[in-house]
């Protein structure tokens, strides 16, 4: 007979611990997750037309990417909403659109996905769900 997996009892204690421990260093982790989104994504297009040529420090990035607005970005979604399916925005294919609820500029926008940033997303919204059950 196939043994049952029993869940862990929740404890607040060790998530508060993990959290710390992550958080610790964030500059570090943030510039560790700078240089391998700009890695994976060497290949996309906005990138490239930036100048960006594959370099994946915080210098380069902050001296070929300017802050950008989702305007900016729309011709490309545009694009794949259209059903272009080169590395335009990723180097992996977007592969779902979401419409926001239009509360940002009142105008309902897309939203493009790809299979990395769902998962993440949905790995995030776990997490936070799973705080917020904790207070």
């Amino acid at each position: 007979m196939p043994e049952k997996k029993t869940q862990a009892a929740f404890c607040g204690e060790a998530v508060i611990a993990d959290l710390e421990a992550l958080t610790r260093d964030a500059a570090a982790v943030q510039r560790d997750t700078l240089c391998r989104i700009l890695g994976d994504n060497a290949s996309a297009q906005y990138l490239r037309c930036r100048g960006l040529d594959g370099r994946t420090d915080a210098a380069s990035f902050r001296a070929c990417v300017p802050l950008a607005t989702h305007a900016d970005i729309e011709p490309y979604i545009a694009r794949i909403a259209d059903g272009d399916t080169s590395a335009l925005l990723t180097a992996k294919p977007i592969t779902s659109m979401s419409l926001s609820s239009g509360t940002t500029q009142g105008k309902r926008k897309y939203l493009p996905f790809n299979q990395v940033l769902v998962k993440s997303t949905t790995r995030n919204k776990a997490l936070y769900d799973g705080l917020l059950v904790t207070f």
